[in-house]
């Protein structure tokens, strides 16, 4: 049997392709942080034995309330204990299926934002919970025609990622300011997954929290760190509930955990801490330069990027009559693995057909062989490019 058939066999979802593809040399599948430590995070790497010898779990909520300081205000966002209460979970996906667990309990629908990560999806059809699109594009609009179709949302709950993941679509601060006041009046909770936060550029970072605060809605945010520092998979994701959610989040979450571990969320606040000493200028060099390189060996290939350029990972339309699917196959019978845009469009997979998922946080050297690999490849498919 060949590479790409065992794994085409093996999986059913982004996230067991990902799992099934962990080893290979040119694993560009998953956009969890996998480098190389600076120095700086090798200083912290270094400490970790006498951390794991001194963190003590009596500690705990002094050590989570220097994680959140530090986290908020890295994020440049709001950190107010009366309107918010937050719940550290293992993995963030484990955050979603403890809301999911209070949507289905409540009997609520969800309009939920496409493309995404197809796990949401598959989170929230495992609870029975009824979904309608809410297509990314319309995060971009403006003004009147944004409000309209604001309007025509009629389920009890917006479910949106920003940045989103794969595109990088943002929501701007005047949509998330109408979002937040049409949910007020129309009794709608809104979810906000933010875990690709610290990638956006500054000028476009706004206090998220405090429109949400202002606006008295009913809102969780989804948070994490797996996708921005390379911790070896330990990491110190949560969920921000609004006050009037706090209860039945809370009866829900201890169901699920008595808390996460201190030596980690300790470890965390010290990549957090060199993050706001150098206003992760190193997380997004790696990224930029990745970039770079990857726009390099596609820019005569019929492979075209149309992420917002700050992303971790690229989202590149293939302009070719093949597939996602069929080209991902072929790149993995090479040893290049991404993913296929396709499971990212749960109404209608045929929708990502054209497209592919490359991570970008991975060491530079192994990332510049892997993307000349690919652009090797796709040179050698111009067969089937327009002519």
């Amino acid at each position: 049997m060949t590479v790409t058939s065992e794994i085409s066999a093996a999986v059913h979802n982004l996230t067991e392709l990902q799992v099934a593809v962990l080893a290979r040399e040119y694993n560009m599948a998953d956009g969890h942080a996998y480098r190389a430590w600076s120095q700086a995070e090798m200083v912290v790497i270094d400490s970790t034995p006498e951390k794991f010898r001194q963190v003590d779990r009596r500690e705990y909520k002094a050590i989570e309330a220097k994680y959140f300081d530090c986290f908020y205000a890295l994020g440049r966002q709001t950190l107010d204990t009366d309107h918010f209460e937050r719940f550290p979970c293992f993995t963030a996906s484990s955050g979603i299926e403890i809301i999911a667990n209070y949507l289905r309990l409540n009997k609520l629908s969800v309009t939920l934002i496409e493309p995404c990560f197809d796990n949401l999806k598959d989170i929230l059809r495992r609870h029975q919970i009824p979904l309608t699109v809410f297509p990314e594009q319309k995060v971009a609009t403006a003004g009147g025609e944004f409000q309209q179709f604001l309007e025509s949302i009629d389920t009890d709950v917006i479910f949106l990622v920003s940045p989103n993941n794969p595109s990088g679509v943002t929501i701007a601060r005047d949509n998330l300011v109408r979002i937040a006041e049409f949910c007020r009046e129309q009794g709608k909770t809104l979810i906000l997954d933010t875990c690709f936060r610290f990638y956006l550029p500054f000028d476009e970072v706004y206090d998220q929290y405090r429109i949400i605060i202002d606006a008295d809605v009913d809102c969780i945010f989804i948070e994490d760190t797996g996708k921005t520092w390379p911790t070896v998979e330990l990491k110190a994701p949560f969920i921000a509930v609004s006050k009037r959610l706090v209860e039945p989040i809370a009866r829900i979450n201890s169901d699920f955990l008595l808390h996460v571990s201190p030596f980690t969320m300790a470890m965390m606040t010290d990549f957090l801490w060199l993050s706001r000493q150098d206003g992760l200028a190193h997380i997004r060099e790696v990224i930029a330069a990745n970039r770079s390189v990857l726009y390099t060996e596609l820019s005569d290939t019929f492979l075209e990027p149309v992420e917002r350029p700050f992303m971790s990972v690229s989202w590149v339309k293939i302009n070719a009559p093949i597939s996602s699917e069929q080209l991902t196959a072929t790149l993995q019978a090479h040893d290049v693995h991404v993913l296929p845009g396709n499971h990212f469009f749960w109404s209608d997979e045929s929708q990502g057909d054209n497209y592919l998922r490359i991570a970008l946080s991975r060491d530079p050297d192994t990332f510049s062989r892997g993307a000349a690999r690919l652009g090797e490849i796709c040179r050698s498919l111009t067969s089937v490019a327009p002519q």
